[in-house]
């Protein structure tokens, strides 16, 4: 925990990083694109500092990743979408997994040696499929969802654990989203 920060303002920053999240997605969903992506840095700038804070090392870097999403996301949004689904075979699922997974491996084994990464496995896992799930969601591919059930239900334990109760329940929220958008393809 950092000593410049009380607790009780770890929570109300955490509250806001949560709100500030649901908030970007609630708009995006609305189709209130480029705002949207405001609270969408604002947040994940808010976690990133927290999961620093709490020694979930590549976490906090995903999460500065996702603030500089953001402003790629806002200037995507200006120009024309193409939103035609996309499918990849199984062996590509199969292929990009073990690369995933070899990457995990790699990273925890870099968090466990060279930093205070409190987590390691279960932070690399997060950062990692968490980019490769973000690339999937970008290129609109549906398989997308199936990773991210994974990848949420992980951040829950992972966010619970290093005391972010309201960052694991973010997650709950969407491990939700994600189980519809799962079924709704």
């Amino acid at each position: 925990m950092n000593p410049t920060q009380s607790p009780s303002n770890q929570r109300w920053t955490e509250a806001t990083a949560v709100l500030l999240s649901l908030a970007y997605t609630w708009g995006y969903l609305q189709g209130w694109t480029p705002w949207c992506f405001i609270p969408a840095a604002i947040g994940s700038g808010l976690l990133a500092l927290l999961c620093w804070q709490r020694n979930i090392q590549a976490e906090a870097a995903l999460q500065g990743f996702y603030v500089a999403f953001a402003f790629y996301g806002a200037w995507l949004s200006g120009g024309a979408q193409d939103w035609t689904p996309q499918e990849a075979s199984m062996g590509f699922h199969l292929t990009a997994t073990a690369a995933a997974a070899a990457a995990t491996a790699l990273l925890a084994r870099f968090l466990q040696r060279r930093t205070t990464s409190a987590m390691p496995g279960w932070d690399a896992f997060t950062t990692v499929f968490s980019l490769w799930a973000t690339w999937l969601m970008v290129n609109n591919y549906h398989a997308n969802w199936a990773y991210w059930i994974a990848i949420d239900a992980a951040a829950i334990f992972l966010y619970a654990k290093r005391g972010l109760p309201l960052g694991a329940a973010l997650y709950a929220i969407y491990l939700a989203m994600a189980l519809v958008g799962w079924f709704s393809g």
